[in-house]
């Protein structure tokens, strides 16, 4: 597997890819609230019944479990009340652990951490951890690599297993200094997403176009490859197309038959349509034939779409053995998903269920908003569009709503004139050109 990664001055964009497929995607503004984001917020209420403390950033509310406080850590195995651990009004370093979807608040923790090839490390975590791929004699041989401080904490992935006591203290020492680093700052991103899929995934090589993403992937052993001509990327260029009908609730299959996707705030549901598909004369057998094809589509679509939660699926009327046959794929299928995939099978009324892990937002969640484009869909399509054009050019005009005049375009070696607008490129030349234009209208 290849993944493509792609960064502009605000949004950063990870492909992965087998051969010429595209297996998974993911794009976020670089600064935005996910999953490893280490930020300062200050505690608002105190919720005793939940056993947890909500806190504020002054825009975004955060949801800190009793569990996940230094307090806690202090005390453990002991567990302290809410009221013990937090006070109003006082501000805490947290990280992001889950985010928060349909209307949920994002779920933080005190225990921050900081993730290598080998270890992950906790700057106040208190405890030595082990993968669990990793057998007791070579945890009691770990156990002993290190000298750490009372606060500090170590999780040994399962490559520790096989890296040399020296190749440990580097990383050790690597990631104390960026835990320092953020901490000073009061926060930061832990993570690029490019590290992410690294992590998640067998990943042979990585085509880049950001130095920062070099230098961090280079640490962790990754083939990596950077572009350093002007535009974009050909490889991320060629993924464009596949990415884009992400956005479509059709998805056509061969022969003419489809699959429409409805994500709904409660779950997914998915139906199966012959459409136009004639090729089997016998009804059974060719609703046999268009479930098996779905089935593929279906998994690959939940996967691309980051979809998770319950997922109702309404295949044409088949064969008993043709049922059989799809829930024993489909189990197949599942096992082989990054994510938990919990396969039920049909019902009564002869709709497929099954549930699938949720990280995160969908894409339909990232790249809508009240039925319109959001506004991570439309910035990347602008900064797409300017790192493709600016060779050429010196100057464009962008049409942005005011309220999005705040964001930082300066980053593509050439100047940008906001006007008023529905967002689009409305012009490009040299910046004379481009302040008579602005002039004009």
């Amino acid at each position: 597997m290849r993944l493509i990664y792609e960064r502009t001055p605000s949004i950063e964009r990870a492909m992965l890819v087998d051969g010429e497929r595209l297996l998974e995607v993911e794009e976020r503004f670089i600064d935005q609230l996910s999953i490893g984001t280490i930020l300062e917020a200050a505690i608002e209420r105190i919720h005793p019944s939940l056993g947890a403390a909500f806190l504020t950033t002054g825009e975004t509310t955060l949801f800190l479990p009793i569990a996940e406080t230094l307090k806690a850590l202090e005390a453990y195995p002991d567990v302290p009340a809410i009221g013990q651990a937090a006070v109003v009004g006082e501000k805490r370093l947290v990280q992001v652990t889950k985010e928060g979807i349909n209307g949920k608040h994002h779920k933080v923790t005190e225990n921050i951490r900081f993730g290598g090839r080998y270890i992950v490390y906790f700057p106040y975590g208190r405890r030595q951890l082990y993968s669990r791929k990793l057998d007791f004699v070579t945890q009691d041989r770990l156990s002993k690599v290190f000298d750490l401080e009372e606060a500090e904490g170590v999780l040994f992935r399962t490559e520790s297993g096989q890296a040399s006591p020296k190749d440990l203290q580097e990383e050790l020492d690597l990631l104390r200094t960026r835990a320092t680093d953020v901490i000073t700052a009061r926060g930061g991103q832990d993570e690029l997403l490019c590290e992410q899929f690294v992590r998640r995934h067998a990943v042979e090589s990585v085509m880049l176009n950001d130095k920062e993403a070099q230098d961090r992937l280079t640490r962790l052993e990754v083939n990596v490859e950077r572009h350093i001509g002007k535009g974009r990327m050909k490889e991320a260029v060629r993924l464009d197309g596949a990415i884009e009908k992400l956005g479509q609730r059709v998805v056509w299959l061969e022969g003419g038959s489809y699959v429409l996707i409805e994500q709904v705030e409660t779950m997914t549901v998915i139906d199966v349509n012959s459409g136009k598909n004639v090729a089997v004369k016998d009804k059974g057998r060719a609703a046999d034939t268009i479930n098996e094809a779905a089935l593929y589509a279906v998994m690959e679509q939940l996967r691309l779409r980051n979809i998770g939660g319950m997922v109702i699926i309404d295949f044409l009327r088949g064969s008993k053995d043709g049922q059989a046959r799809l829930l024993k794929k489909m189990k197949e299928l599942g096992a082989r998903d990054p994510r938990r995939v919990e396969v039920y099978g049909f019902t009564r009324m002869g709709l497929f269920e099954l549930s699938r892990e949720r990280t995160g937002r969908s894409m339909q969640d990232r790249m809508t908003y009240n039925g319109n484009p959001s506004k991570l869909a439309v910035f990347s399509q602008l900064e797409r569009a300017l790192m493709e054009l600016a060779p050429q050019a010196e100057g464009f005009v962008v049409t942005l709503p005011s309220k999005w005049h705040d964001a930082s375009w300066d980053g593509f070696d050439c100047t940008v004139l906001l006007v008023d607008g529905e967002p689009d490129v409305a012009f490009y030349g040299t910046l004379e050109e481009c302040q008579n234009f602005v002039s004009r209208h």
